[in-house]
């Protein structure tokens, strides 16, 4: 349809001699041995670039933060139970988990945070625990028998120090002015209290 147009209307066209003669100069003038070609950055690979490099940038930001904050999520530890078996039971409170438990665990008090939720839970290996939670964080508090180090936290820390509070004598673990991780004996149990997010040392003295 359109060629059919386009012979119909080349048909109509005439060329006299006078405008021959004036496009037989133009093409003897014309260099038509260098072809002009303008070249325009190729913006799509540009901005493709950039997109890589963006991508990049906040990976390694983001892995640099979670490269440098703890990872605290508490392992099971033997405490020196006879079943080696990670059984767990859950309960309502934490009168409920001491009568089940043999182990004597009472709720924090003075927690930094508003709590919105609490599991109370009997690892049936001696060793009892209350994690208190809210939006943004958890605090993992433990209670066993004997001696040894009932927290599963196995991460390094740049801060450990001790420190005497309430007449008990108190290992504190954590990185410039935060504490992620306090551990303790008294009157035969041993303790342990960590935060997900870290807190100041004065928050911890206030719940031990």
């Amino acid at each position: 349809m359109i060629l059919s147009k386009y012979k119909e209307i080349m048909e109509h066209i005439t060329v006299d001699e006078e405008m021959k003669s004036r496009i037989i100069r133009n093409i003897n003038s014309s260099d038509l041995s260098k072809s002009k070609i303008i070249r325009f950055p190729n913006i799509k690979r540009y901005i493709a670039y950039a997109a890589c490099l963006a991508i990049i940038l906040i990976g390694t930001i983001f892995a640099t933060k979670l490269i440098n904050k703890p990872q605290i999520e508490p392992e099971p530890v033997e405490t020196g139970g006879v079943d080696t078996v990670w059984d767990t039971k859950e309960y309502k409170n934490a009168e409920s988990l001491s009568a089940a438990s043999g182990i004597k665990i009472e709720d924090l008090n003075n927690i930094p945070f508003n709590v919105t939720e609490a599991v109370y839970r009997d690892y049936k290996n001696n060793l009892a625990e209350i994690v208190y939670s809210d939006e943004s964080q958890n605090l993992y508090y433990r209670v066993s028998k004997g001696n040894a180090d009932n927290s599963g936290d196995y991460n390094e820390y740049g801060k450990v120090y001790t420190k005497s509070i309430n007449g008990v004598t108190v290992t504190l673990k954590g990185n410039g002015e935060l504490v992620f991780l306090a551990l303790y004996e008294k009157d035969g149990y041993s303790y342990s209290i960590g935060a997900s997010n870290g807190l100041t040392q004065q928050q911890l003295e206030k719940m031990i």
